[in-house]
């Protein structure tokens, strides 16, 4: 499949006669029907910012391409369409009720984990902030350090063949410092909250 979206990306591009920079226009459309449909892994089209604008450039793009996806599909489902998709949808999201349930009491905490490891399509995780109770500036926050984690990883893992090791090396050490303050903050705030879960799950 990742193979078959391969080819017709390029095709796109080569039959649209996009290079370079101009790339964006086929790249960010592509960015907000992913946050929409999520038909497609967004890593493509990291791949495709990357190998354009180079490693900072490319990661920088597609951040902001993945985070403006996001806030429209979250605020068009949350302010016009809640009821009716939580009225005809909301069942289809039952496989997801555990990672819900962890949506509603950690928030933002959820959404950047979920961002980070695509253990959720990406389209589902903002369907399901559209309808629970999460607070807007939760949603934007968990999004853009989430989205910040998965790219900052994938982008410096697609990089390898393009830079030097030494290059390579100083972008995933940083993540594991940014990572490891994440961790700390969340930990430190939410100390309570773990023990309570561990604690109803050894008495189940």
């Amino acid at each position: 499949m990742t193979g078959t979206l391969n080819a017709w990306i390029d095709w796109l591009l080569q039959t649209l006669g996009l290079t370079g920079p101009s790339i964006l226009f086929v790249t960010l459309p592509l960015a907000l029907l992913q946050s929409l449909f999520g038909f497609f892994p967004f890593a493509i089209l990291i791949v495709l910012h990357v190998s354009v604008f180079n490693v900072i450039g490319g990661m920088l793009i597609s951040w902001l391409a993945c985070n403006l996806g996001g806030l429209l599909v979250y605020f068009f489902f949350r302010r016009y369409l809640y009821h009716w998709f939580d009225r005809k949808w909301g069942s289809r999201l039952k496989r997801y009720d555990k990672w819900q349930r962890y949506l509603n009491r950690y928030g933002i905490w959820t959404l950047i984990l979920l961002r980070t490891v695509p253990i959720i399509p990406n389209n589902v995780i903002n369907l399901m902030s559209a309808v629970s109770p999460i607070p807007t500036s939760s949603f934007i926050w968990g999004t853009v350090l989430g989205n910040m984690s998965y790219i900052w990883l994938f982008g410096t893992l697609s990089s390898t063949l393009m830079v030097p090791r030494e290059q390579w090396g100083i972008y995933l050490t940083w993540y594991g410092v940014f990572f490891v303050i994440l961790l700390s903050v969340f930990i430190r705030r939410h100390w309570a909250h773990l023990q309570e879960d561990k604690r109803s799950r050894a008495s189940e």
